[in-house]
């Protein structure tokens, strides 16, 4: 689902790239992955045991702004120790434009955490120089986030995976000006709303959207694959720390059922999102049918 609205939003979808990688990675027992195989596969669940994990950004038209969530990965980028993401040359921007948005439309960029799938296209190389993609943009970044990798910070922490993100996505951003570094909450529009959503990184925000009485949010990677709904507890060893993500997950699972929200991760495949529905104290999910 590529264009679909929420409200009075409209949310366009832009995709990098896709992967597979396998299911073992959520470490669910075999007995947890029978008792779900009847709406996991074929779709969730792929043949040979997979998951596709999607590298995607979004665009949300709302109170007059144009606001682009998670700008991926970008192309050129050195990242030899992340060899999915290192050097990639995708026709990204090609793709942006083809919504009839320009990157100088742009109003505000919405990082929910700093990992190099999510900020990446902050910048783009021009003349040997990275420069701001969205130049008449704000950058909403969690100040937690910005001093959690901040290689210039006495006592940071190197990430190899992670290295030169900072450097190259987020430094030019703030050196230009156009960082906007925000505490644990932050209204961002009257529509849109960004609340810490922490675990997975420790600055990591989700972004709550509310227009004419409809709920969406953008989760980020607090959730990567539909199966951490039902059983959020599930640990695929990529948060820096768990025992936060699981309180999290459970905060935001308990407003997704409350509000009736739609659910917009960074990650899904195809639809890309859907609601977690709950009854009898049985948690489903359902895919978005637009």
């Amino acid at each position: 689902m590529d264009q679909f609205s929420v409200g009075d939003a409209r949310i366009h979808r832009i995709e990098e790239l896709t992967t597979l990688f396998p299911f073992a990675n959520f470490n669910a027992s075999d007995e947890l992955i029978e008792s779900n195989a009847h709406w996991l596969r074929p779709h969730w669940l792929r043949e040979g045991d997979t998951w596709e994990m999607v590298v995607q950004s979004w665009i949300v038209i709302v109170d007059d702004r144009v606001v682009v969530v998670d700008p991926c990965v970008g192309n050129g980028r050195s990242l030899p120790e992340f060899d999915l993401f290192d050097m990639l040359d995708t026709p990204f921007i090609e793709r942006f434009g083809a919504t009839g948005i320009k990157p100088e439309d742009v109003d505000v960029v919405f990082c929910t955490h700093l990992h190099s799938d999510h900020c990446g296209w902050n910048t783009m190389l021009r003349d040997g120089k990275y420069v701001p993609t969205f130049p008449n943009a704000r950058y909403y970044m969690g100040r937690y986030e910005v001093e959690r990798w901040d290689f210039r910070r006495p006592d940071y922490q190197h990430v190899p995976a992670n290295a030169d993100v900072f450097e190259n996505s987020v430094l030019p951003i703030l050196e230009a000006g156009l960082a906007e570094v925000i505490g644990a909450n932050q209204r961002i529009t009257p529509s849109l709303e960004a609340g810490l959503a922490n675990g997975h990184t420790m600055g990591h925000m989700a972004l709550h959207l509310c227009s004419a009485s409809r709920h969406a949010w953008f989760t980020g990677d607090a959730f990567h694959h539909p199966i951490e709904f039902i059983h959020p507890e599930l640990d695929a060893n990529s948060c820096e720390d768990f025992a936060l993500t699981l309180k999290t997950r459970n905060r935001l699972i308990e407003n997704f059922v409350r509000q009736g929200a739609l659910v917009i991760p960074a990650h899904f495949t195809s639809p890309h999102c859907g609601y977690v529905r709950e009854e009898g104290g049985v948690r489903s999910f359902e895919p978005f049918q637009g």
